[in-house]
């Protein structure tokens, strides 16, 4: 589907309500998106900047413990907040592990549904897989104080 508020296509790999990866990019994808109930909170969070994926599940499948456990309490972060590395770090429960955070930022499948784009450094944004653009877009879109 196309994020029009942010410019980008967002391609999913879903499973009922198991979702395995989600990928952003700024190219158009060779094919059309099956009209899936994900495809429809995609599109009611780029139009409404909230949290709506509730009733999805990201695919822990061969994550480390300390991975899972940091993308479980990033999902409890709502839209229009942000939590910085190190506090997203104290709590899963792993305190002084902020560089930790952000690798796993850095490689986890699943953005928006895990919203890596909610976690910023001490000083300043940090950084984003997708690039600091489109993290500003986002958080924009959630009403995000930046």
């Amino acid at each position: 589907m196309y994020a029009e508020p942010v410019g980008l296509y967002v391609v999913a790999d879903v499973d009922g309500r198991t979702v395995r990866s989600v990928e952003m990019t700024s190219r158009k994808p060779g094919f059309e998106p099956a009209g899936t109930g994900f495809v429809r909170a995609l599109e009611r969070y780029f139009r409404t900047g909230k949290d709506v994926f509730g009733d999805y599940s990201p695919d822990y499948t061969g994550m480390t413990p300390f991975k899972k456990k940091v993308m479980q309490e990033l999902r409890k972060v709502p839209a229009g907040e942000t939590i910085t590395y190190g506090e997203l770090a104290a709590a899963a429960g792993s305190p002084g592990a902020a560089r930790a955070v952000g690798n796993v930022m850095a490689t986890h499948p699943v953005p928006l549904l895990v919203p890596c784009h909610r976690v910023v450094a001490t000083q300043g944004l940090g950084g984003f897989t997708g690039g600091l653009e489109i993290k500003r877009a986002l958080l924009k879109l959630e009403s995000a104080k930046i």
